[in-house]
C-alpha cells in the first residue's frame, strides 16, 4: 500500500510538474512573440521617425538654401543700387559744379535747352549731344571711381565699403565682419539665429 501511495504521489508529482513545464514554455513562447512584435514595431516606428527626420533636414537644406540665395542677390542688388546712387550723386554734384563755375557754359546749356524744349515733347536731346553726354559721364564716373568711393551705408544698414581701382579694375574692398553684419540683416531673424 505504501508503495501505491508512492506510486500515486509521484505520478500526481510528475504530472504536475509535466503541466508546470508545459504552461511554462507557452508563456514563455508567448513572452517571445510579443517581444519581437514590440521589437518590429519598435523599429518601424524608428525608421518612419528618421525618414521623417530627413525629410525635414532635406526641406530645411533647401529652404535655407533658397533663402540664402534670395538674400545673397538682395543684398548684391542693394549694394549695386547704393553704389549706383552714390555715384549719381557724386557725378551731378560735380558736373553741377563745374557748371557753376563756367557762366558761359550754363548759358550754352539753357539755351540748348530752350531751343530744344517743344511743349508738346519736352526736351530732347539730339544724337550728338547724347554722344558728348554719355562720353562727359563716363569721363566723370571715371574720374571719381579713380580717386575710390566710400559707402557707408547700405539699404540703410552701416557699412565700410572702400571702391577702389587695383589691377586694372575697380575692387570692393569689404570687411568680413562688416560683410557678415550686411549679410544677417537681409536674413529673417530665425534664419540668422540658426546660422550665425
Amino acid at each position: 500500500m505504501d508503495s501505491k501511495i508512492q506510486e500515486l504521489t509521484a505520478k500526481i508529482y510528475n504530472e504536475g510538474v509535466q503541466k508546470g513545464n508545459e504552461e511554462a514554455a507557452k508563456i514563455l513562447a508567448e513572452a517571445k512573440q510579443k517581444a519581437q512584435e514590440i521589437e518590429a514595431q519598435a523599429r518601424q516606428q524608428a525608421e518612419e521617425i528618421l525618414r521623417n527626420t530627413e525629410k525635414r533636414t532635406q526641406e530645411l537644406r533647401q529652404n535655407t538654401e533658397g533663402e540664402l540665395k534670395l538674400y545673397a542677390g538682395q543684398m548684391v542688388e542693394s549694394v549695386k543700387s547704393t553704389l549706383l546712387d552714390k555715384l549719381n550723386g557724386e557725378i551731378a554734384s560735380s558736373s553741377v559744379r563745374a557748371a557753376m563755375a563756367d557762366p558761359a557754359f550754363m548759358q550754352k546749356v539753357i539755351l540748348e535747352l530752350v531751343k530744344g524744349f517743344d511743349l508738346n515733347k519736352g526736351v530732347v536731346i539730339e544724337t550728338a549731344q547724347a554722344a558728348e553726354l554719355k562720353a562727359y559721364f563716363a569721363s566723370t564716373a571715371k574720374g571719381i571711381l579713380e580717386q575710390g568711393l566710400e559707402i557707408k551705408s547700405v539699404a540703410g544698414k552701416p557699412t565700410d565699403f572702400v571702391l577702389k581701382p587695383a589691377d586694372g579694375a575697380f575692387k570692393i574692398q569689404i570687411g568680413e565682419a562688416e560683410f557678415v553684419e550686411l549679410f544677417k540683416n537681409f536674413l529673417r531673424p530665425q534664419l540668422a539665429e540658426m546660422l550665425f
